[in-house]
């Protein structure tokens, strides 16, 4: 990988050409550390007549890191996006105080991608403080309240020997983790034949292969990020935590660095400025119905009635909303199938303000992880010290469904009506600000791409393969990576499998 051992990043882009860098590139690496736009050209003005180089459906960071990579080496791409904002999963609420992130909270020490791509746009990085999110919690289970110094010797903890210090909300991670077959391993080894004995339910491979108890399993699908436990392949989460804890071993390795940072001003200022670096501006609220490829060019339709072409596209919509789409000439069966049964984790967030310091009134910890139709409720601290900005409950997994056909009213009044149910204290100290939920959005699909038993077998291996003249990009479609880092690499290798073909 290109971020490994701390290498300098330079420009190599500066010195070869396109047809130089297509022969000699490869996909994971020489795209990452590009940046060299060379003389800017007029912007075009679309029309039903003109072709584009390429044009890329989506102004995520997927979507725009392979506009400007194409961008810089000489092609005239045009870049549409469905929403009426930019940036996809990355969404800095502004107008909250403390400015959180709706999605795309953490830029990983790890995430060379990104942060070059920052460092290029001048942007300021900055670690955030340890407290910004409250680590101390109250834990409400089973109608019991307790705090983490109470859960060692409680009776709902079913652990023994020093598995009982470990709190509620540590199982999950403390537990797949443990003695996990991908620790250590290439990050693209998910893959191979030799793992697909763990694309099974995940409950199954916790209960029968690791020995925990039903009690246990049950605690650890309170925070899975899917929508249920058994519905989970068990080599999705094994793979999810090989990669966080191999972005832990490179921090590690470079102390005199951050292991996370956010961008001064919000993370959706790599967005602004990633988009601002385009020749053709982003066309927003584009949403796009239809791709008809006809071997030269492919036409791309919206559902406003334009239509846009180009020799390639990049499409960097989630498989949930491909389903919405119609390609001529018809996809592949593999990936038909796939793109109607690959989902993407659901989640969903209530924001308040905090009009009164509720935990000084009862003694206990600010925030909550809870079995509540809440689940987690965490007090911000992202002023100046230890200043509190605001709160927001998260919904995640089956519990979140039940907030899918509720006016964003309804999901006020029943988030507050089940805090003061469980903790009276907070009665009046809430006040509702908005509700975010990337499942609700009709261009998201939900927070990032999980994998059924299964369906890692089925479809991991192909999920880069082009069809004709269109190329997928988006972090469900990473090898390596995850999340922001995952949507840089798969944008990257993207553009290059474009560029082998212009």
């Amino acid at each position: 990988m290109s971020d490994s051992g701390g290498k300098k990043h330079i420009n190599v882009l500066d010195k070869f050409s396109r047809r130089t860098f297509v022969a000699g590139g490869t996909a994971f690496g020489a795209l990452a550390i590009a940046g060299c736009a060379g003389e800017a050209a007029a912007p075009k003005t679309a029309s039903s007549e003109h072709v584009y180089d390429a044009i890329v459906v989506g102004a995520g960071l997927s979507g725009l890191h392979a506009a400007n990579l194409l961008q810089e080496q000489g092609l005239d791409v045009l870049v549409l996006e469905g929403r009426n904002r930019l940036g996809g999963r990355v969404y800095t609420l502004m107008d909250i105080p403390g400015k959180p992130e709706a999605a795309g909270e953490l830029i990983g020490g790890n995430y060379a991608r990104m942060l070059d791509t920052a460092r290029r746009l001048d942007l300021e990085l900055f670690e955030p403080e340890p407290g910004f999110i409250d680590s101390e919690k109250l834990y409400h289970l089973k109608g019991q309240q307790f705090t983490r110094d109470e859960w060692a010797g409680h009776a709902l903890n079913t652990l023994t020997g020093d598995n009982r210090e470990l709190l509620p909300d540590r199982m999950l991670w403390e537990l797949t983790n443990r003695d996990n077959p991908l620790k250590g391993k290439p990050l693209d080894d998910w893959i191979k034949p030799e793992y697909a004995q763990y694309d099974i339910p995940f409950s199954d491979y916790l209960r029968n292969q690791r020995g925990y108890d039903e009690q246990t399993v049950e605690l650890m699908n309170i925070i899975i990020h899917t929508d249920n436990i058994d519905n989970t392949s068990a080599l999705h989460e094994l793979r999810r935590y090989a990669v966080n804890d191999f972005n832990s071993a490179m921090a590690k390795a470079r102390p005199d660095l951050p292991a996370v940072q956010q961008i001064r001003g919000g993370n959706t200022l790599i967005i602004d400025k990633m988009a601002e670096k385009l020749n053709n501006p982003v066309l927003l609220e584009k949403s796009v119905f239809g791709f008809d490829d006809d071997g030269s060019k492919v036409e791309v339709n919206c559902h406003d009635g334009t239509t846009y072409r180009a020799k390639q596209v990049v499409c960097s919509i989630p498989y949930p909303v491909l389903n919405a789409v119609k390609f001529a000439p018809r996809l592949p069966a593999w990936m038909d199938n796939a793109i109607r049964e690959i989902d993407y984790g659901i989640s969903l967030q209530v924001h308040f303000l905090v009009e009164r310091n509720f935990w000084e009134d009862d003694g206990l910890p600010a925030s909550m992880w809870t079995d509540a139709p809440f689940e987690r409720f965490a007090v911000l601290r992202r002023g100046e010290g230890d200043e509190v900005t605001s709160a927001l409950a998260f919904i995640n997994g089956d519990e979140a469904f039940k907030y899918e056909m509720m006016s964003d009213e309804a999901i006020y009044a029943h988030t507050l009506a089940e805090l003061e149910r469980i903790r009276p204290s907070t009665k009046g100290a809430l006040k509702p600000i908005m509700v975010q939920s990337c499942h609700r959005d009709v261009h998201g699909a939900g927070d990032w791409v999980f994998w059924r038993p299964g369906q890692i077998q089925a479809y991991a291996g192909k999920m880069r393969d082009p069809h004709g003249n269109i190329h997928f990009a988006g972090e469900h479609t990473a090898l390596l990576e995850r999340g922001m880092e995952g949507a840089f690499e798969s944008g990257e290798r993207a553009a290059t499998d474009l560029l082998q073909r212009v």
